[in-house]
């Protein structure tokens, strides 16, 4: 993306990828592009790999995911209703 179009990828663009990859069950290789991130992973970036485990029915990383949600933003009651249904 930055040699063809010489755009340097955003956390949108992350999570975008994180989002596609989830959606089609590739959660391992979804997880693997956030910790390959060469800038801080943000909330959205998070949050696209929370409810891709949530729709996969993975809990083990949709915990992980979500606990770092929690680390992001502890004042956002809602990633703890999202935690404990998960």
């Amino acid at each position: 993306m930055t040699s063809k179009f010489n755009v340097l990828p955003k956390c949108k663009h992350y999570s975008c990828m994180v989002d596609l990859l989830g959606r089609a069950g590739l959660l391992n290789e979804s997880e693997e592009v956030i910790n390959n991130m060469p800038i801080k992973p943000d909330d959205s970036v998070w949050g696209a790999l929370f409810f891709a485990c949530r729709i996969h029915k993975n809990i083990e990383m949709g915990e992980r995911a979500g606990f770092k949600l929690v680390e992001l933003d502890p004042s956002d009651g809602g990633i703890y209703v999202l935690l404990a249904s998960m």
